[in-house]
C-alpha cells in the first residue's frame, strides 16, 4: 500500500479529463486538468508549496515566522493551509468586497488570521466579474507595511515572486507535456496572478513555440488585451507577471460574467464537475479559440477552483 508523507503530498499530479464532445461540432479536443482535487480545493496549493519550500531553500523564511499575503480567496486559503502544516504563522489580508463568508471560515479553520480591507477603488466590473490586481492594492500595502513593522514576517508577494510562475513551470506544464505526449495545440488560462498562464505558457513554448497561449480576462478589466498600458503599474504592489503575461500571449479572450457562470453551470451539472466560475470561462474560452482556430486538434485548460467559493456570490473572480 502506498504511504504518503503528509497532506502535501496530495498537491499536484491532477488528472487530464476529456470533456464530452457534445459541447461543440468542432472536431477539435477538449481537455482540463481538475485543479479543484488539490487538498484546499484550488490551484493554488501547487504555488503555496513551492513558494514556500523555495523561501526556506533561500533561508529567508523558518518555521515560527509568519507569512503575510494579500488575496481575493484562492492563495489565501492555499497558504492558510499550507503555512499552517509547514508550521507557519499565517496572516491574510483579504478585500472586503471578496471576503464571502465561505472563504473566511475555511481560512479561520485553518488557522490563519484574516484580516478584511477595504478598497478605495470600484471593486467590481459593470457585469459583477472581478480582477485580483484590482482590488488587491491596499491589501499589498497592508502587507508591506506589516512585513516593514515586524521582524520575522515575510510577504509571499504572489503577483511578482518568480517562484509563482516557477511552480507551474516545474508542475503543471511538466504533467501537461506528460499526458499529452507532447501534441497539444494551445492552453487557455485566466489572467489573475498571470503566474499559471505565464509559467505553463513559457515551458509549453519552449517545447513547441507553434503552442497558442490563450488569456482569458473579465470584461470589466481586460488588462492584458490593452497591452502595458492597460497594466496598473505600482514599483513594489501591482503589474508584475501580468507584464510577463504581456510577452508569452498569443491572444486574449474578454468573457462577461453570465457567461463564465452559465458555462460552469453546465460543468457541474453536465459533466460532473464541481468547478467554479473561473473554470467555466476557461472552458469557454476553449471553445472560442477552437472555433477562431478550426486547424487545432488539441487543447487544454485547467479547473482552478471549486464551486463551493461560489455559494454566496456567483462572479467571475480572477
Amino acid at each position: 500500500m502506498e504511504r504518503r508523507r503528509n497532506i502535501l503530498d496530495m498537491i499536484g499530479n491532477t488528472p487530464l479529463l476529456s470533456l464530452d464532445q457534445g459541447l461543440t461540432d468542432s472536431n477539435c479536443n477538449f481537455f482540463v486538468k481538475p485543479e479543484f482535487i488539490n487538498p484546499s480545493g484550488s490551484i493554488k496549493d501547487r504555488i503555496a508549496k513551492y513558494m514556500i519550500e523555495k523561501a526556506e531553500e533561500e533561508k529567508i523564511i523558518n518555521p515560527g515566522y509568519t507569512i503575510v499575503e494579500a488575496s481575493t480567496g484562492n492563495t489565501a486559503i492555499a497558504f492558510s493551509f499550507v503555512g499552517k502544516v509547514m508550521g507557519y504563522n499565517v496572516k491574510i489580508f483579504m478585500p472586503a468586497e471578496v471576503g464571502e463568508d465561505e472563504k473566511l471560515q475555511t481560512m479561520n479553520l485553518y488557522g490563519a488570521e484574516v484580516v478584511t480591507v477595504d478598497t478605495e477603488q470600484q471593486a467590481v466590473g459593470q457585469d459583477s466579474s472581478v480582477h485580483g490586481g484590482s482590488i488587491e492594492v491596499l491589501p499589498r500595502k497592508k502587507c508591506l507595511e506589516f512585513e516593514e513593522e515586524n521582524e520575522q514576517v515575510w510577504w509571499a508577494r504572489q503577483f511578482n515572486n518568480p517562484h509563482n510562475s516557477g511552480a507551474h513551470r516545474e508542475t503543471t506544464a511538466r504533467e501537461i507535456l506528460e499526458q499529452t505526449e507532447g501534441k497539444i495545440d494551445a492552453f487557455v488560462a485566466s489572467v489573475g496572478t498571470a503566474g499559471t498562464l505565464v509559467g505553463v505558457g513559457e515551458a509549453l513554448k519552449k517545447e513547441n513555440p507553434d503552442i497558442k497561449i490563450i488569456g482569458v480576462e473579465p470584461a470589466g478589466f481586460p488588462w492584458i488585451q490593452k497591452g502595458r498600458g492597460g497594466i496598473n503599474v505600482i514599483e513594489g504592489i501591482a503589474g508584475g507577471l501580468l507584464l510577463d503575461a504581456i510577452e508569452i500571449v498569443d491572444e486574449v479572450i474578454v468573457l462577461k460574467n453570465e457567461e463564465a457562470v452559465e458555462m460552469a453551470n453546465y460543468l457541474v451539472q453536465k459533466e460532473g464537475l464541481f468547478c467554479g466560475i473561473s473554470s467555466g470561462a476557461n472552458v469557454l474560452a476553449s471553445l472560442k479559440t477552437s472555433q477562431k482556430y478550426p486547424g487545432l486538434k488539441n487543447i487544454v485548460t485547467v479547473l482552478p477552483d471549486r464551486r463551493d467559493r461560489y455559494f454566496t456570490v456567483k462572479r467571475y473572480t480572477t
